[in-house]
């Protein structure tokens, strides 16, 4: 019977360990090490990058109103482009050692968002993925009114800053979190709720004493995708910017810095104040 030409058996670690301790007998078998250890990389290849879609607060469906999320799994983020249907990119920023990517502007509902990820893995390798991700619907929705209504008269020194809402607010301290007045003197007030001659709600901030002709005063109502009560949500950020006694109040721009419009640069987020029917 013919013998079988058997394989000689991989250099162990520990014997690698005691050629590399001889002299110059030794040479020969460290290569049949170096070759093992190279063989053995060969192997193991590297996984690739695993790139992962969600919101910021790490859930993996994104409603109206959260910040979009992109994660590397297996190596780090180098590039990241979200686009809207409009062609206008998200701007955002990274985090966790280039790991993780998070937009600046909030989701707007039901949208469908592409996303293209570049990425490099441990080894040094570069890749990119491309994905997408269709944000939640909003069936039941609330809206608001404005005052003083931008483009309108003047505004005086009696006139308050209201927001009267389309359907009633059951979650009143969510809304009111969300509600912001800045001015350029720190005019102090307060916020109130009362009941509008048409029986709808209305939160008011009124200053503590008149405005001073010439404050410039801001408002900031970044609603989306706040819940009012019931499932009815706010789909719109609201805003304001007037000058007392100087000119009327018009649309403040909210997330200013949070779209790149190809061919124009930074934009504004889509000016998300009051449009057809408030």
């Amino acid at each position: 019977m013919p013998l079988s030409h058997a394989r000689p058996p991989r250099p162990s670690r520990s014997l690698c360990v005691a050629l590399a301790l001889m002299p110059v007998l030794g040479v020969g078998g460290l290569a049949a090490c170096a070759a093992a250890r190279a063989s053995a990389s060969q192997e193991r290849p590297v996984k690739p990058v695993k790139v992962g879609l969600g919101s910021a607060d790490g859930q993996p469906t994104v409603q109206a109103g959260d910040r979009l999320r992109v994660s590397a799994n297996g190596g780090v983020l180098t590039e990241v482009t979200v686009t809207d249907p409009l062609g206008r990119q998200l701007v955002g920023g990274f985090s966790q050692g280039g790991t993780v990517w998070t937009s600046r502007a909030k989701a707007a509902p039901d949208t469908k968002y592409s996303v293209l990820a570049r990425t490099r893995d441990t080894q040094g390798t570069m890749s990119e993925a491309k994905e997408s991700l269709t944000t939640g619907k909003v069936v039941k929705r609330n809206r608001l009114m404005l005052s003083p209504r931008p483009h309108g008269a003047v505004v005086g020194a009696a006139d308050p800053i209201s927001l009267t809402f389309a359907f009633p607010v059951q979650d009143r301290a969510a809304v009111e979190r969300r509600l912001e007045v800045t001015t350029d003197d720190r005019t102090a007030g307060a916020w109130t709720w009362e009941t509008a001659h048409h029986g709808k709600d209305r939160i008011t901030w009124r200053p503590e004493q008149e405005w001073k002709a010439g404050t410039k005063v801001v408002l900031r109502a970044e609603l989306n995708g706040v819940d009012s009560g019931g499932g009815r949500f706010f789909t719109k950020d609201y805003g304001l910017r007037f000058v007392v006694g100087r000119s009327a109040a018009v649309p403040a721009e909210l997330d200013s810095d949070a779209y790149i419009t190809p061919g124009l640069g930074l934009t504004p987020a889509l000016w998300q104040g009051q449009g057809p029917g408030g």
